[in-house]
């Protein structure tokens, strides 16, 4: 068994840079805007979009847009439809949307399909330049009205943090309209793809001092994707064992409580020092995900028998389904179907991991199992947090099959070990 996980687990540390290679033609596009090199862009294009743009037509290009629209500001990742892809850059005076026409992981078309003068600095209220930030993603535009509490609390991580939220629950935001103002509040509605947003903005002497989201928590069918995927998963582990271990699936869930409280504060040191690589944050933000999760995970099923155990996980991942659900009822917007594949994929890969760091304590290698399951979990994260920020189907596939062929191999080797386990009377936590 163990000779197997670490076979596996070889494998996949020796492919993971070749799946971190995915969806970047559209990420070396923003480089390459970014910082001016050529470089970055050139490999990731066709042999006919080398030609048809060549590193002179780029400088060119790039050269007029900073000229009329001023210095390079940031850069989003606005969406996909098939083959293309979407990329918003953000200048000092105005967003400049690209179409990107991806054909085997290369571009092979380059348009300019919208410029939005949204960035009238000069005429810009405090008020407005909130929501313009908001909807470009560029957070210089509201920091220079911050308040200086504003501005210890509301950091650019921060900011970066709730317009990804807003994004991924609610789709691309798309605009924004003024609604009222009472007293020193200012209400708007910021128009998103699946669902509008009702937001305040406070503005007390010319500066801004506080932007909050007015938020309802509304249940619908589509929101409980997660919640049924992660039942199934479960009734199905209850239907095999004839049997549901509801201390061991509780703690599981409580574990996942501490784990966030733990790792979230942690994951987000890299955006409140300024760091900008996009492969140290992916990295970083899986990493303290897969140490903490699995180190607690560890802790308390490694004395447990293995139904124990297991159910410890299921618990975990159970809880997790439930997460999901709050999130989505809480921004409103709908889970996709897929959430119920991943819910239900991701709860029998935590409920075989409690089982394998049971098994392998007793068997006298708890620690390598331990070293293991945290490597596959890093790159299952690494890849979701990636995919978070360029989303692609492939890369999603990717995660789902290293997660899924995981938690077959564990379950298949110590189910029914796990089943056939003999129990001792003992007093439940």
């Amino acid at each position: 068994m163990k000779y197997a996980l670490f076979l596996f687990t070889a494998l996949l540390v020796l492919t993971f840079p070749l799946i971190c290679a995915q969806t970047t033609a559209s990420s070396a596009f923003i480089k390459s805007m970014e910082t001016g090199e050529y470089s970055y862009l050139q490999p990731y294009l066709t042999s006919q979009m080398q030609s048809a743009f060549p590193e002179p037509k780029f400088v060119e290009l790039r050269k007029a847009l900073i000229g009329k629209y001023g210095a390079f500001a940031n850069a989003t990742y606005s969406g996909s439809e098939g083959n293309v892809e979407y990329v918003k850059i953000n200048f000092e005076k105005a967003s400049v949307l690209f179409k990107l026409v991806i054909e085997n992981q290369k571009i092979a078309g380059l348009w300019i399909v919208k410029v939005s003068q949204t960035h009238r600095e000069s005429n810009l209220t405090p008020q407005e330049a909130m929501m313009e930030a908001i909807v470009t993603g560029n957070y210089s535009l509201a920091e220079r009205y911050f308040s200086p509490l504003m501005k210890r609390v509301f950091t650019q991580a921060l900011f970066e943090k709730t317009r990804n939220m807003i994004i991924r629950y609610n789709g691309q935001i798309q605009g924004y309209s003024f609604e009222k103002r009472v007293g020193t509040v200012y209400y708007y509605k910021l128009l998103c793809e699946k669902k509008d947003i009702e937001v305040t903005v406070t503005v007390e002497n010319g500066m801004i001092t506080g932007f909050h989201m007015n938020l309802s928590f509304g249940l619908s069918f589509q929101s409980l994707y997660p919640f049924f995927g992660a039942l199934l998963a479960l009734i199905l582990l209850g239907a095999y064992f004839r049997k549901v271990k509801f201390a061991e699936l509780i703690l599981g869930m409580i574990i996942l409580l501490i784990a966030l409280g733990v790792q979230t504060p942690i994951q987000s040191i890299p955006r409140v020092i300024g760091t900008k690589s996009l492969a140290f944050l992916v990295l970083w933000v899986g990493l303290i995900a897969a140490v903490v999760q699995e180190s607690l995970k560890y802790y308390f099923s490694r004395n447990k028998n293995l139904k124990e155990a297991l159910y410890i996980g299921a618990g975990f991942g159970f809880a997790e389904g439930l997460l999901a659900v709050g999130m989505v009822a809480v921004f409103g917007g709908s889970a996709s179907p897929i959430s119920f594949l991943e819910r239900f994929i991701v709860l029998f890969f935590h409920a075989s991991t409690t089982l394998l760091f049971a098994y392998a304590y007793k068997e006298g290698w708890g620690m390598r199992a331990f070293g293991v399951m945290t490597l596959i979990h890093w790159i299952i994260d690494s890849l979701t947090a990636y995919w978070n920020i360029h989303p692609s189907t492939g890369l999603l596939a990717t995660i789902y099959i290293i997660t899924g062929l995981t938690s077959a191999v564990v379950l298949f080797t110590l189910v029914k070990k796990a089943k056939n386990e003999v129990e001792e009377a003992k007093v439940v936590w």
